[in-house]
């Protein structure tokens, strides 16, 4: 339990320091925007937890309300209770119904965002894509995916393959068509690295698997590219793919353990059983 706390707290700095970022560049409005959805998450969180007799655990209690006031936009700052509303919906929907901390189906941040986009879409949508962009932010929150990989904290698994699908999509089919998003637009202009370091990386609500993790990856990737360059809301096309792709992550890992390690199992049985007869 205790390693699992240090990986959150490692995450949730990494979420502060890309909060000061976004107040240094945006303005006081998002400190508004995350002390309110961090209040609501407490609310929350310590009403399930007595609910279900369990130990209070603040480290699981920050990770979505700073995801959640770094990807929507600041203008719903003047209606700041949207914030509370989208914050609580997420996690008592995909959270808490389903026992709490790691447990959850579905990622937290994502469902509370597209509750708020689909109940105040005048608010929400073309209004800039929140905080979650720029070069600055997009370098810096690379720079601290790299230090999360390497202290463990986030699957490299899930992360590499997804950016790796994003640049070949992207990539590619701009070269074929120029019509569709370049790299740096998708770079620079979009959620998309963020929600791929802190969204698409939860591990309760993705695959177990190492091999799951890759063809996860490399499926969200994809869903991303489709949904941001066909869909007539693409402003928020990571999210959407984050919820699609909690959705078959049950599947990814059922399909892996049936087809492939119990296909590997099947083989280090048969070699043992041939060095057996070999003596």
């Amino acid at each position: 339990m205790k390693l699992f706390e240090n990986k959150r707290l490692l995450i949730i700095g990494a979420l502060v320091i890309l909060l000061g970022i976004s107040i240094y560049e945006k303005g006081i409005n998002v400190l508004l925007i995350a002390a309110v959805a961090v209040a609501s998450s407490l609310v929350v969180e310590l009403l399930a937890a007595k609910a279900r007799k369990e130990k209070y655990d603040f480290t699981s209690y920050f990770i979505t309300p700073l995801v959640f006031s770094l990807i929507i936009t600041t203008n719903v700052a003047s209606h700041v209770w949207m914030v509370a509303v989208g914050v609580i919906f997420g996690l008592f929907f995909a959270k808490s119904l389903f026992g709490g901390q790691d447990k959850n189906i579905f990622n937290p941040e994502a469902l509370g965002l597209i509750f708020v986009i689909l109940s105040f879409p005048a608010y929400v949508l073309n209004q800039g894509t929140g905080n979650a962009m720029g070069e600055f932010f997009v370098y810096t929150t690379l720079g601290l995916a790299l230090i999360l990989m390497l202290l463990k904290a986030i699957s490299p698994y899930t992360l590499i393959s997804y950016l790796a699908s994003l640049f070949l999509m992207y990539g590619l089919m701009h070269l074929i068509n120029g019509s569709y998003l370049s790299i740096n637009e998708m770079l620079f202009n979009t959620h998309i690295i963020f929600v791929g370091v802190f969204m698409v990386t939860e591990k309760s609500s993705g695959p177990k698997h190492n091999i799951s993790q890759v063809i996860y990856g490399f499926a969200l990737g994809l869903l991303v590219w489709l949904i941001n360059n066909e869909s007539s809301n693409a402003e928020f096309a990571s999210v959407y793919a984050v919820i699609l792709g909690n959705a078959l992550a049950p599947l990814i890992d059922s399909f892996v353990e049936t087809y492939i390690l119990k296909l590997n199992k099947a083989d280090e049985e048969l070699k043992e059983v041939t060095t057996w007869k070999t003596h």
